[in-house]
């Protein structure tokens, strides 16, 4: 029934646009009268459902809020580059910080189920040979190797983790898809193995939401990760475990992909940072389900997602290796934040999306005041006409302006046949599914023609061309990165459905951008904002966020602090 009525909403929004087209036939006041009745409908539902769901959380699990252990150990709060250039000068060894972080990830699993496979055993034998040759350099015996220079190696013997949508040789590669479920990788991803050269040492690969296409990481082989700021919360998707892993100091960083908002949704609910590239410059493949070259030109990005905004250029110069940053020609040359133009907007307009709460626009205007009073600059609100229809512009570009596409339906099947949406939704409330209702969800949707798609294709494009000259090579965009905190597990299918688009028209427009932590709102659970650049310009977004963490706090840790 709810598929139904997100089908419903996003059939109304194309039909909105074909009324706007054809005054003849309707007016004006026609397509007024047809989005509020449909706003008042939502609006009614959720009011109904809020305080029921609310209410039933609350009775099945309790007070889960502040229900982690606490962080003891001093090396889990520095950023990795800290970590590193430590480990360097021989101040502390590989093994101490790898053996930390595995003692954290241990005691934090049973309480947010966040990872799937781990090399626990094989990252502290990797760890034990970094500081064998680390001390046997510094005693003269030897020199240092060609690989382990500060340049190429800049993250020597710092642990990480991947989304586990990503290869890596040994690990599953599932991707939460009950018919992948024995599938183990035989190679490893291009941009996990530019990290491992850099000198990372992976620990282990994380949750995803299934085939990831839903912002919730839930599946049936793995089942759900809890919100480390509150267990009865979702950690966003699709790499919400590795942004849940990273905010409960699992590990200093990990690397996500983003196609709709993969990675900034999860750095926002976790309360880290996270960067979507600039597409194209951090290679995508060796993820399932496999990249298409237009959603690599135009949606897909693989990126940093970190505690600390110092870490998000070192990780996307590695990422993407030597010869793709090239093509950022402007990524290692120092941002004036005093020169540059700055805009936001603090709602986006378009049909069947949540107002931003309260709580995250008073986070937004001390941002905007920031900027304002500390450079003498004046901030310009905008409001883009073109946002109203950013749900139907991201479909488009997802099947690059064909009318129906069958791809995810064959992924889940891994690519040897196609699901039935409809049998698997019968299937689904007689309890014998092993995929989720999001998923079932868009195998019904993306198989229904949709004449309109076209048209969006075009105006995507041309709506890109249009925010590239508006920001140009020197401005910043803020826009919020979701309407709300960190909602209840389950909740996003109800009425949480196309909030995702604050993130996901970016990806249709191609543009780097930096989900920035605010600190928590009044039920401590974290505020975020996006700071959005021209394309190829991720070095402005990247020097912005570290402006905001300087101004308002940065990561806040989910539990406790207890140093020895």
């Amino acid at each position: 029934m709810i598929e139904v009525v997100c089908y419903a909403f996003f059939l109304a929004d194309n039909d909105i646009h074909w009324i706007r087209n054809h005054p003849i036939q309707k007016s004006k006041e026609s397509e007024s009268a047809i989005c509020t009745f449909l706003s008042f409908l939502v609006w009614l539902i959720r009011c109904f459902l809020y305080p029921w769901v609310h209410l039933g959380f609350r009775l099945i699990y309790g007070n889960q809020k502040f229900r982690l252990p606490p962080i003891t150990n001093q090396l889990l709060l520095q950023p990795a580059t800290v970590i590193a250039k430590r480990i360097r000068t021989r101040e502390i060894t590989a093994y101490n910080v790898v053996h930390a972080y595995i003692d954290r990830i241990r005691a934090i699993q049973p309480y947010l189920n966040v990872y799937v496979d781990e090399r626990f055993s094989q990252a502290i034998a990797e760890a034990q040979e970094i500081d064998r040759v680390l001390d046997s350099v510094s005693r003269g015996q030897r020199s240092l190797p060609d690989g382990w220079t500060e340049e190429r190696a800049p993250f020597l013997g710092v642990p990480f983790a991947i989304k586990e949508s990503m290869e890596f040789v040994g690990f599953h590669n599932s991707t939460g898809i009950a018919a992948r479920k024995d599938y183990i990788c035989t190679r490893t991803a291009t941009s996990v193995e530019n990290m491992l050269k850099a000198g990372g040492i992976l620990l282990c690969n994380t949750n995803v939401s299934e085939g990831c296409m839903w912002f919730e990481s839930r599946n049936s082989l793995y089942g759900t990760t809890n919100n480390p700021y509150d267990l009865t919360r979702i950690v966003g998707g699709s790499s919400g475990g590795a942004g849940c892993i990273v905010s409960a100091a699992g590990v200093p960083f990990a690397i996500g992909a983003d196609i709709g908002g993969s990675i900034r949704l999860p750095s926002f609910m976790n309360g880290i940072f996270g960067h979507k590239t600039t597409p194209d410059i951090v290679p995508n493949d060796g993820q399932y389900p496999p990249h298409k070259d237009f959603h690599q030109k135009y949606l897909l990005s693989t990126g940093p997602m970190c505690r600390y905004a110092c870490d998000l250029q070192p990780m996307l110069k590695v990422l993407a290796g030597s010869q793709n940053i090239e093509r950022l020609l402007h990524i290692d040359v120092p941002v004036n934040l005093s020169k540059l133009r700055y805009f936001y907007i603090d709602e986006l307009d378009a049909y069947f999306v949540n107002n931003v709460e309260h709580d995250q626009k008073a986070a937004h205007r001390r941002v905007v005041e920031h900027f304002e009073n500390k450079f003498q600059i004046h901030v310009t609100r905008l409001r883009l006409t073109r946002f109203r229809h950013a749900v139907s512009l991201w479909s488009a570009m997802m099947v690059d302006g064909q009318l129906s596409s069958r791809d995810f339906s064959l992924t889940l099947c891994d690519r040897t046949s196609y699901l039935n949406g409809y049998l698997e939704l019968l299937r689904k409330f007689s309890f014998r599914s092993t995929h989720t209702l999001p998923a079932i969800g868009l195998a019904i949707l993306e198989a229904v023609p949709n004449k309109h798609n076209k048209y969006f294709h075009r105006l995507a494009h041309k709506f890109f061309d249009e925010i590239q000259s508006l920001l140009g090579d020197d401005g910043v965009l803020f826009l919020p990165t979701f309407p709300v905190s960190a909602p209840v597990h389950a909740w996003p299918v109800v009425l949480n459905t196309f909030d995702y688009i604050y993130c996901g028209i970016i990806n249709a427009l191609g543009l780097p951008s930096t989900q920035c932590p605010l600190g928590l709102d009044r039920q401590h659970l974290p505020l975020g904002i996006q700071c959005i650049g021209g394309r190829g310009r991720d070095q402005l977004p990247l020097a912005v966020a570290q402006e905001i963490e300087q101004a308002m706090g940065g990561w806040v840790p989910p539990s406790l602090t207890s140093l020895v």
